[in-house]
């Protein structure tokens, strides 16, 4: 994989026992495919999983399908006024 194609975010100190967070590119069709893979592990034992069975799991994929529709309007928007420059 090469440098720019991919890039980690990794909980150093924090609220997670564990928390890593891959963002991959890949090019498909002429399109970049942005692919998020996200690892975590929630303290408190029984009760960190539970937790996360009942809450975090969804909010954290909710989190992440938002972020993605604004990183694509974003991006888009910003090819398209490159594209009118040219």
């Amino acid at each position: 994989m090469n440098l720019y194609d991919y890039f980690v975010d990794e909980m150093e100190k924090g609220k997670f026992k564990s928390f890593k967070h891959e963002h991959i590119f890949e090019e498909e069709n002429g399109f970049t495919i942005m692919k998020d893979k996200l690892q975590y592990e929630t303290p408190f034992g029984i009760f960190g999983e539970l937790f996360d069975i009942l809450f975090l799991e969804k909010h954290l994929t909710n989190f992440l399908l938002e972020r993605n529709k604004i990183l694509k309007a974003i991006s888009e928007k910003s090819f398209n006024i490159i594209c009118l420059l040219l």
